[in-house]
Order: structure tokens, then C-alpha cells, then sequence
């Protein structure tokens, strides 16, 4: 089978690692594989060995032309979506969509599906109450391809492949990649734990058009530093994403920023980290720790709190931020929309959660994974749970197949 797999994403490049994952699973005997790419997710998809061209035309007939000879020489069975929503949005420079892809070449047309739009309805609610519904895009796909994490490890219903991911971080059911080091215990030459964080371009767009947004951006940074500074010990803090801090580090914490890393050095360096901190529960790096048996802490908001109701060190940390509201994936919101994802899922177990607002919860979590023994075992069993729950599903091809071809 040959499929061809189009990532048009110029912010996220969540989509590109979880395709080329899969398709690093699918075995070479049966699958032959390609991708066609915004041009600066080229260089990463390179790096996962996967062969991609990108999308550089100055129009969307240039680059619908590109396709057009791409699959004129390929000739691929199927063409996958990293994801549809992502492709939609990408028509105006490219000239793709979902219903392009199928009038276009006449080829079965596939999407990844890693939040379960159809379960929430296709309802979004986004950070500062706006709900938007989005078109049912997915419904018009001969198959969907639903990444376990997030999604529960169990088999999806007909045309729906769920596929075990590996993410770099698991190799002949081993904890990490040969050489990569997960620390249950840091040696006395370095005991200043590591802090690995890890932020993508859309984490920094639609300031403009919402206040709320703009105030959250500002501050998410300031309250993360805040709870490490409020631990009152030496930290390494290695930080890659486009934005650096925009304050100083207290002095015991040592901060290091990257705008961009290879793919083997990313991984590397998250695998030997003490802690995995985010505020995205659907981040593709926080998958990558759980599946490295890296400790992990999604920080994560339930509530809309005021601006009487900003607890105190909030206000000095973060002045900008009035009033605050439910979040998931900061700053997008989606806190409802991954309810249906979420509940009950097993993907939870494994890394450890706390709301960003709750300085002693945080404290307890982030004092519990860098220093307690007993604790981050636990957790690391937590995780081995989860793995051994992957390795329970059909193998990616067999799946994919099954989707595709019925």
C-alpha cells in the first residue's frame, strides 16, 4: 500500500511527528510512504528519515500543481490528512482540503483524529467562552487514524484505525532509546534536576484578536517560573520553543532556550530530563515522556476565576492576568471538548496533573516527581501499566489496513 501523507501546519508540528511515528511503525515489506509538507516542517520530517517535499509555491495552483505531479509519480493508494482541520485551514495558500483531495485525484482519502472531533461533537470551546463549531470533516473520510496516546487503547470501530504510538521513546519494549537515560535516582555530581519544556508557534498566535488570550500568553511563562522559583532550589531549566522568557531567572534556576532542536537531540535531552512540564495535556511531547518513562505534570485550569479571586502571587508573577478561564491545552481552551477523549481514559494515569492556580497542589506534585523515590516509581509503573496496555493492540499496519481497505 502507498500512502501519501500531507502536513500543510506552518505552526504545529505536533501532526508531522505523529504521522512520521506511524509511519516509522508500518513495515517497509507492505508500505511505502511519503509526505508533502508545509516547507518548514521539511527539515523535521528529514531528520525522522522520512522522505518529504515541501509545498513552496507563491499560489494554491502552484502548489496544487506540485501535488498534482507528486502523485502523478507516486500514484499512492491512499492520501492522508496529519489532519484535516489543519489541511482546511491551510486552502488559502495551498489550495488543499478534504474534499479537494477526493474530487481532485479520486483516491481514498484518510485523517489523523487525535482529539475524537466526532464524540465532541465537532463543538470547540475556547479559552475566554467562545464555543465554534466546526465543519464534520472527518465524516467525509474513507478512514480515521486515532493515535493511542491520547486515545484509549482499545480497538476503534470499522474504518477507524487506533495505533499504538512509539514516539522515539520505546524500542524492543524497552523504556528508552538505547543511550537515553531516565533518572530514578540523580547521582551526587548533579543534583540540580532537570526541567524540560517544550512550546510550539501556535502557542503564541491570536493575541491580537482576544484580550483573554493575550493576558493568558503573557502569563503562562511567569506562573511556571513562579512554582520553580517557589521551590526554593537549584534547576536546570531547558526550554525549546520560538519565544524565549521575557524576564530573568531567579538565580537559582539556569535557563537555557532553544528556538529549535533536531529531532534525536529533542529527544534526547527530554529523555534524560527529571520532569516534563506543560500545560497542554494533548502535547505530543508530553506522549514522548509517558512512553520515555519520563516524570511528567500537566498543569491545567477547571474553573473561571475573577479578578478579586487571583490569588496573590498570581498577581505579582503575572500582573497582566485579569480574570482566568478553563483550560486544557493553554491557550486554546478546549477544557469541554476533551471530556468525552479524556474520561476514564487510562492515558491519565500516567503523568501527573495540578491546577496551575494551585500553588501547594503544584508544589506537592513538582516536590514529589524531582525528589520522592517511592513516588516517581509509582509513577514510572503508572507508565509501564500504559505501555503494556499498547502493546495489548493490533500492530499499526494491520489496523491501517483494515481502515483503508474495507
Amino acid at each position: 500500500m502507498r500512502l501519501l501523507v500531507l502536513a500543510p501546519s506552518r505552526l504545529s508540528r505536533g501532526d508531522v511527528t505523529i504521522a512520521a511515528d506511524l509511519a516509522r511503525a508500518l513495515p517497509r515489506s507492505r508500505f511505502h510512504v511519503g509526505f508533502v509538507a508545509a516547507a518548514e516542517a521539511v527539515t523535521q520530517l528529514h531528520d525522522l528519515g522520512m522522505p518529504a517535499l515541501p509545498l513552496g509555491g507563491s499560489t494554491p495552483g502552484e502548489n496544487l500543481g506540485t501535488l498534482d505531479r507528486v502523485v502523478a509519480g507516486f500514484k499512492p493508494d491512499c492520501l492522508v490528512a496529519a489532519d484535516a482541520f489543519a489541511l482546511e485551514q491551510s486552502r488559502v495558500w495551498s489550495g488543499l482540503g478534504v474534499e479537494v483531495l477526493r474530487e481532485r485525484y479520486g483516491r481514498r482519502v484518510a485523517s489523523f483524529d487525535r482529539l475524537g472531533w466526532q464524540a465532541a461533537g465537532y463543538t470547540a470551546d475556547f479559552y475566554g467562552g467562545g464555543l465554534v463549531r466546526l465543519p464534520r470533516l472527518l465524516d467525509g473520510c474513507d478512514a480515521l487514524i486515532r493515535t493511542c496516546p491520547p486515545h484509549p487503547a482499545q480497538p476503534g470501530p470499522p474504518g477507524v484505525a487506533v495505533a499504538a504510538m512509539c514516539l522515539g521513546g520505546l524500542r524492543d519494549g524497552g523504556r528508552a532509546q538505547p543511550g537515553a537515560t531516565t533518572k530514578g535516582d540523580r547521582s551526587a555530581a548533579d543534583d540540580r534536576p532537570k526541567v524540560f519544556l517544550a512550546n510550539s508557534p501556535w502557542e503564541y498566535r491570536g493575541a491580537a484578536r482576544s484580550l483573554a488570550v493575550a493576558e493568558l500568553v503573557d502569563a503562562l511563562p511567569r506562573l511556571v517560573h513562579s512554582h520553580l522559583d517557589a521551590l526554593g532550589r537549584p534547576l536546570r531549566v531547558v526550554h525549546v520553543g520560538p519565544r524565549q522568557w521575557r524576564f530573568g531567572p531567579a538565580s537559582q534556576i539556569e535557563y537555557r532556550h532553544f528556538s529549535r532542536m533536531p529531532y534525536p537531540m529533542f529527544h534526547e535531552q527530554l529523555a534524560c530530563a527529571d520532569l516534563f512540564l506543560t500545560t497542554n495535556v494533548l502535547s505530543v511531547t508530553l506522549a514522548q515522556a509517558v512512553l520515555a518513562g519520563v516524570p511528567a505534570l500537566v498543569l491545567h485550569n477547571h474553573q473561571t476565576i475573577g479578578p478579586h479571586e487571583i490569588p496573590g502571587w498570581v498577581a505579582a508573577a503575572a500582573p497582566l492576568l485579569r480574570t482566568a478561564y478553563p483550560f486544557r491545552v493553554a491557550p486554546l481552551g478546549w477544557h469541554d471538548l476533551l471530556e468525552p477523549l479524556l474520561a476514564g481514559n487510562p492515558y491519565q494515569d500516567a503523568f501527573a496533573a495540578a491546577g496551575i492556580f494551585d500553588r501547594p497542589a503544584v508544589l506537592r506534585a513538582l516536590a514529589g516527581l524531582l525528589d520522592d523515590a517511592p513516588a516517581r516509581s509509582q509513577l514510572r509503573q503508572r507508565q509501564q501499566d500504559y505501555h503494556d496496555r499498547l502493546a495489548g493492540l493490533l500492530p499499526a499496519g494491520e489496523a491501517l489496513e483494515a481502515a483503508v481497505t474495507r
